[in-house]
């Protein structure tokens, strides 16, 4: 729809539901700077800065997403997006070579605190750094509205693979997709058949017997509800979320041990992301001693070649709940995961605020009640992913928190574009989490991930004896 923004005429569209999860997040945190995702990719090795400048604006060019728009119509405050057309940026400089690292990282935490003027104003910012110890590249922070984690690592692939065209002659990459014609896509849904498919798939999800809350630190925190609640047989808890001051802890995984997970899930045609989900569950059962496990699965909706290069945000939030046994073997866990999550994929379309509005009222659960206490993505990568010219070269990927955190408890998987190893990110709230709480989480998750691999033939109890 065309509507005249400043005395500029532009075609204005609604924001999809993805977009509006973010919106309600902003609706009740203190401060706007809880929708900042902050990136660092950083490389030892000199970079050229001109070139790098022109690889970023080439990047931003060709990226309708990174010059999205946000505009609230005084009239209805109904919220509309629009693409503004390219203009040339000057992106700053920072030498922060002379500075302690612990130094560099504290600035670029700052300045993902500073929130961005979510109506009508700049979405992104773009800052070239020079970090300590020899390492170079650039830092980007951007709104959830526009970015996800994984057209963030789309754009960082971008840049890189554009600077390797522009100053060793490598070839160019080819152009990203329309991140409008996905949007249309995206608005159109509600009118199609598979919408249709998607409520049945859901619907029928609910019809199933009411699921229960695992905890990452064990029963406690039902415990504690059911005491509050005076019921002892009730299945929902909440996890504290009253402040969103919040923070990120970073584990990285060596490439020989990440090089273990892809070769095992190649071996057994599976998704990177079942091995690991395989762990996950695991530790809530084991902690919980629940066979009953819901973990809240963060789906990108990237299958189609228009939305794997589009840019924007198309996350969806969706229930992975497995029910396993213990005497299943670690092959059996995968296989169930595999295909639950398979089906959740496929259906992934449907409205995240939909439906856990539609959860809530039908297992009578006061507001902000849960049944998954971890919220999980991963970003798949490939070996061919990773840029030759790059390859060897010593890689740092950051990912800054604002202080603020939208999700009480996250975890992403992401492999790194240098090398290709994984990196886990912990977001928490610290109302909900401590940093201790979160070691001991990824040092269960780490043995029962490797002792998996290594025994597919054990039996989920036999994993859980050996860790």
């Amino acid at each position: 729809m065309e509507k005249i923004i400043g005395g500029i005429k532009h075609d204005c569209y609604p924001l999809t539901p993805a977009q509006m999860v973010h919106m309600y997040t902003l609706m009740f945190s203190p401060s706007d700077e809880v929708v900042n995702i902050g990136t660092g990719q950083f490389f030892k090795t000199e970079f050229n800065v001109s070139v790098l400048r022109e690889a970023l604006n080439r990047a931003v060019e060709r990226c309708e997403s990174m010059r999205m728009r946000i505009w609230r119509e005084p009239e209805t405050n109904q919220l509309w997006q629009y693409v503004v057309p390219y203009k040339n940026q000057y992106f700053e400089y920072y030498d922060f070579s002379a500075l302690t690292e612990e130094k560099a990282h504290s600035i670029l935490e700052r300045w993902t605190s500073q929130p961005f003027d979510t109506y009508g104003g700049e979405l992104s910012r773009i800052v070239i750094v020079s970090m300590p110890d020899g390492y170079n590249g650039y830092y980007l922070n951007v709104h959830h509205a526009c970015a996800d984690s994984y057209s963030v690592v789309t754009f960082t692939k971008d840049v890189l693979e554009l600077y390797c065209h522009l100053l060793y002659g490598l070839p160019e990459p080819a152009p990203l997709t329309s991140y409008i014609e996905s949007v249309k896509k995206d608005l159109e849904y509600p009118d199609t058949k598979k919408a249709k498919r998607d409520e049945e798939f859901w619907h029928k999800k609910l019809a199933e017997p009411e699921p229960i809350y695992t905890d990452f630190t064990g029963p406690g925190r039902l415990m504690q509800m059911r005491k509050a609640k005076d019921n002892p047989n009730l299945r929902w808890s909440m996890l504290p979320t009253k402040d969103s001051a919040g923070a990120t802890v970073t584990y990285s995984l060596d490439v020989e041990s990440t090089d273990k997970i892809l070769d095992f899930a190649e071996k057994y045609n599976l998704p990177a992301s079942v091995v690991i989900l395989h762990a996950i569950r695991t530790v809530l059962a084991k902690f919980n001693n629940e066979n009953d496990v819901t973990i809240r699965d963060f789906i990108s909706r990237r299958s189609t070649l228009l939305n794997k290069k589009c840019g924007g945000v198309r996350m969806h939030c969706l229930p992975l709940r497995t029910i396993i046994e213990p005497t299943a073997t670690v092959l059996e866990s995968m296989e169930i995961i595999n295909k639950e999550q398979q089906d959740v994929f496929l259906h992934a379309d449907y409205s995240t605020m939909k439906y856990y509005y539609e959860e809530r009222i039908k297992y009578n659960a006061d507001p902000g009640a849960t049944y998954f206490s971890v919220s999980f993505t991963y970003q798949p990568a490939t070996r061919k992913n990773i840029i030759p010219y790059l390859k060897d070269i010593p890689f740092k990927s950051r990912w800054y928190c604002s202080g603020r955190q939208p999700q009480p408890f996250y975890i992403t998987a992401m492999h790194r574009p240098g090398d290709g190893g994984l990196n886990f990110y912990f977001g928490y709230q610290k109302e909900s989490a401590t940093p201790e709480e979160i070691e001991f989480l990824y040092y269960f998750v780490g043995r029962v991930l490797f002792r998996s691999i290594e025994n597919p033939d054990k039996t989920i109890k036999e994993i859980m004896d050996m860790v």
